[in-house]
């Protein structure tokens, strides 16, 4: 708090002992520590603690001394500067000694609405008279005077006594506006244990594994902390009934520096486990609350006894990690399905190797990432988990908060699940503020104090979409990728999502805000929790229509195919033999001043080049990826909102050269930078000789969306033919003229050579049968003698790949697009398909142009690019280059015929994927889209009510 975070440096004058940061002291020798009460190890932990910059042990004049103070409270007092108001907690002998401390540095003016952090001193008088202060050096030797005082000792927390023991008497964790600071790890095992005895049958705590551990300072010991998980529901010792009960989990904190989720969690847990959360009480008969404590390293990193390289001292740095000890982001090292990126330490229980074969330092997963390990296994032993919810916080946004869907392939009922519940959290942050005006006070004044942004209020309180949509980039190896994922995919199939809230402060704790960010997480959780009692139901109307798709095996993809697995061959004849697979990974730094940069070279065995930097704390400026053509393919804007968040390029089959990162901006810091390029003789790379996991087997064909659909039409058929099939006429009812099906789904090339396969969809057309071209179908557009179709040829059908398939320029007054929302772009999403954020996700366009003088409509546009240019100011800038077209619809008589560029194309197998891949990733848009393609209306019923429709019949 206050100093504790923000502590200036002084410059020592000639008679003054000079003051060392952290990182100044860890290069001196143990001799400079000989000579003074405090060894180097405490001198290094107390100053990793306060941030401050300290006299050396040997040079501090004790002036504040007692019996009371504890060696590290005397210490942290005497050897910060003299402005330093250290986190204290004090026993007094009296009663009248806590009132005359309070008398002196109390303030019973203190009020939330005016004051930004919580009151400088507070007191109890029962069971101990006690007091929780933040005092100076001559503070505290003035306290010391004017009353009689017991014990002093260095003591942050949201409870001020509970260091002391009976500090429980009302709360374990004091309500939001009265707390003294963020809850502790510490104190948060300890308050726990004591819930946990005291309400045995309302909840469990317990420690599921341990996080990789900075080293602790006192000892020389590497000091692992638990994963800590706690169950509520009624009668959890009940097993049986435990396991059994349908169950939301609540990540918090999977980012250190993002507290709001455990501020929200740990009163909730209190109440709950006393039977005094009203906003709970009522579902907990029938679920079960699970709250994993996610990164503990990147919590505790502020003790004491622990060191946190970064910027120390001033206002630059967080008091919080946003990793862990060992890894930058621990939001990335989860097993999932689709691309790995080669640079992460994807945290499988399941054969997991003692040490990874590519790690130049011999580490294993074990030593890198044992808390993603244990949280992976310990999940994997529920059954039921209904919603996985992973709380998160960003800087400022136009929304207070905005919901991300997860990258994981959801069904109809899954992503309606997924939608209904945004909904609802939506309308209850509505329902308890109205609007972002009714905090607009507090908003603007933490705006101010965190960000240094005047004024700002968010526009809206909710929105919501997938990651791309949100937050302008993607990822892989997302907690919530990995517990979306199919159970036999090693997720756990549940419903995931990750809630960012805005004003996410690694500094300080400022109650008037927090109790505003409590609440509105507050709200998520229990929504999701009435979500996951609540009896739900997806519908497709379909107005009787059926429906066929042309099947392909060339959509097909098996793990079979790859040269280095065993199992029966596939199309590819895979037979357990292939040459070398292996990563290269190289540091470096991007210096400040013009022209810096880190580089790395790549030939033509270079599968993928990845690099990831650490700008987290940078916030101006441009980075930019720089091909060896010299041009910038990349570039990622660091005033922007959260995208130093991002911190990753990836580029897959990248060009024979150097490749760059580059820094233009005005903030004067180093930027590290570590490349990771992956190599291979094949066209696969091997998992086994790069991460050490052995493939999983698959078989995948983006066609098992309509087989999954099928389930969820209210009437009506989805058929799968083969081109064989249509060619002799399938379509059709016999020579009778009249049509089979009302509509047909192509998603491939296959047969556009052949007359008769292309006539028979010709006929079907005539005949009034409405056609949707996805994916390289559009191709069949060039073939096609009928309607406006009859128009376009060839040369206005294009092939290109993108960063993410998100469609640009929309008109959301056309009818593919009823329903989409403002925020919504991300078609399919791209990781759990094996396609990477780099430049290879497929999409087939169809040129504007000759489109519309076709006599088509336009719904949005693929292939469009954001380039960045400098100007003459040697500024950088981002250029918008438009795209084609890539969704619309031409006519055929009284047909339709409806195109999508990109869908739903085949898994794509060049990148690592050790776990296994997706059929089909589709977003709630995607869903829409391809359901507003075929005349279908969405239905979605909660506990037996109709809650909306998506689409409209045609």
């Amino acid at each position: 708090m206050r100093n504790d975070q923000h502590s200036p440096d002084r410059t020592p004058s000639s008679d003054t002992p000079k003051r060392y940061t952290h990182q100044d002291a860890a290069e001196l020798d143990d001799d400079a520590f000989t000579d003074g009460p405090i060894g180097r190890r405490t001198f290094l932990s107390v100053a990793a603690a306060t941030g401050a910059a300290l006299i050396l042990p040997s040079a501090v004049s004790a002036e504040v001394s007692d019996d009371s103070l504890t060696d590290v409270a005397e210490y942290v007092v005497n050897a910060t500067p003299e402005d330093y108001e250290a986190t204290l907690v004090l026993e007094f002998a009296s009663v009248d000694d806590a009132h005359a401390f309070y008398d002196g540095f109390g303030d019973p003016d203190w009020d939330i609405e005016d004051d930004s952090y919580p009151e400088k001193a507070v007191i109890r008088e029962e069971p101990t008279p006690a007091g929780h202060a933040y005092l100076t050096a001559d503070e505290l030797e003035h306290a010391l005077e004017v009353a009689d005082v017991e014990l002093v000792d260095f003591s942050p927390g949201a409870n001020p006594f509970w260091k002391l023991g009976d500090a429980y008497a009302e709360r374990v964790f004091p309500e939001i506006e009265r707390a003294r600071d963020y809850v502790s790890h510490a104190e948060l095992a300890e308050g726990l244990e004591h819930l946990a005895d005291e309400y045995a049958d309302r909840l469990r705590f317990h420690s599921i594994g341990q996080s990789p551990g900075f080293e602790n300072m006192r000892t020389g010991a590497v000091d692992p902390k638990d994963v800590s998980v706690a169950e509520v529901t009624k009668d959890i010792q009940d097993k049986a009934s435990f396991q059994e009960k349908d169950k939301a989990v609540f990540s918090l904190a999977i980012h250190g520096d993002e507290p709001a989720g455990r501020v929200a969690a740990t009163r909730i847990i209190e109440e709950a486990a006393k039977g005094e959360a009203d906003d709970f009480e009522d579902v907990l008969d029938d679920i079960a609350l699970v709250f994993v404590f996610t990164n503990p390293d990147g919590w505790t990193v502020r003790n004491p006894q622990y060191e946190y390289e970064t910027y120390w001292g001033g206002n630059e740095r967080f008091r919080y990690k946003r990793g862990n000890a060992a890894v930058q982001d621990t939001n990335r090292q989860y097993p999932t399905m689709g691309w790995v990126n080669p640079g992460y330490w994807p945290a499988e229980p399941d054969g997991t190797p003692d040490v990874r074969p590519d790690d130049p330092q011999g580490r294993g997963y074990e030593d890198m990432v044992p808390d993603a390990l244990a949280v992976v296994e310990h999940f994997r032993g529920y059954d039921n988990v209904e919603y996985l919810c992973d709380y998160h916080m960003m800087d400022t946004s136009d929304s207070m908060v905005l919901n991300l869907e997860s990258n994981a392939p959801y069904e109809q009922a899954g992503t309606h699940n997924l939608d209904e519940v945004n909904i609802r959290i939506g309308d209850a942050m509505v329902d308890f503020w109205g609007g972002p005006e009714a905090i607009a006070d507090d908003t603007k004044r933490a705006g101010k104090d965190i960000h240094g942004v005047e004024g700002y209020v968010p526009e809206r309180l909710l929105d919501y979409g997938t990651i791309y949509d949100s937050l302008g980039y993607q990822i892989t190896g997302g907690l919530l990728g990995w517990a979306g994922q199919p159970e036999e995919f090693g997720g756990l199939g549940a419903v995931t999502v990750a809630p960012e809230l805005v004003l996410r402060d690694g500094y300080d704790f400022k109650p008037y805000m927090e109790r505003h960010l409590g609440m509105a997480y507050r709200l998520s959780m229990r929504e999701y929790a009435e979500m996951t009692a609540a009896e739900t139901e997806a519908v497709v109307a379909t107005g009787g229509q059926d429906t066929a798709y042309v099947s392909s095996e060339s959509l097909t993809r098996r793990s079979a195919d790859l040269p280095f697995t065993d199992e029966a061959p596939g199309q590819g004849g895979g037979n357990g033999q292939s040459r070398a697979s292996k990563v290269k990974r190289r540091h470096d730094t991007v210096q400040p001043g013009p022209g810096a940069s880190a580089s790395v070279a790549s030939d033509s065995t270079t599968a993928s080049l990845a690099a990831q930097f650490d700008a987290h704390d940078v916030g101006d400026g441009v980075v930019r990826l720089v091909n060896p053509a010299g041009k910038t393919v990349r570039a990622i804007d660091l005033a922007a909102s959260d995208s130093g968040d991002e911190g990753a390029f990836y580029v897959p089959s990248p060009d024979s050269g150097d490749w760059s990162i580059e820094y233009t901006g005005d903030v004067d810091v180093d930027i590290d930078v570590e490349f990771v390029l992956l190599e291979t003789e094949d066209e696969y790379p091997n998992p086994e000789e790069t991460l050490g996991y052995s493939q999983r087997e698959y078989v995948v064909n983006p066609m098992q969306f309509f087989e999954d659909l099928h389930p969820y039409l209210d009437e009506g058929a989805i058929d799968g033919l083969r081109v064989h099939d249509v060619r002799i006429g399938r379509l059709m009812l016999g020579d009778s003229g009249k049509r089979r099906y009302d509509n047909l789904v192509v998603s491939h090339d296959d047969g556009i050579d052949d007359p008769r396969y292309v006539s028979a969809i010709e006929a079907f057309v005539e005949a009034g049968g409405d056609l949707v071209l996805t994916d390289s179908g559009l191709n069949l557009l060039a073939e096609l003698e009928v309607g406006d179709a009859a128009e376009l040829d060839a040369d206005d059908i294009a092939y290109e790949t993108m960063d993410i398939p998100n469609l640009g320029s929309r008109d959301l007054e056309h009818a593919l697009l009823t329903d989409v929302r403002p925020i919504q772009q991300e078609i399919w999403k791209v990781s759990q398909l094996g396609y990477t954020t780099g430049d290879d996700s497929p999409a087939w366009t169809v040129d504007t142009a000759a489109f519309e003088a076709a006599g088509g409509t336009v719904a949005g546009e693929l292939g469009q690019e954001t380039d960045w240019e400098q100007d003459e100011d040697g500024n950088w800038e981002q250029i918008y280059v438009p795209g084609e077209v890539g969704a619309g619809t031409l006519s055929a008589g009284s047909a339709e015929i409806n195109v999508i560029g990109s869908l739903l194309p085949p898994a794509n197998q060049r990148e690592l994927h050790p776990f296994g891949m997706a059929d089909y990733t589709l977003s709630f848009m995607g869903h829409t889209l391809i359901c507003n393609a075929l005349g279908f209306e969405q239905r979605r019923y909660v506990d037996g009510d109709l809650m909306g429709t998506w689409g409209e019949l045609r």
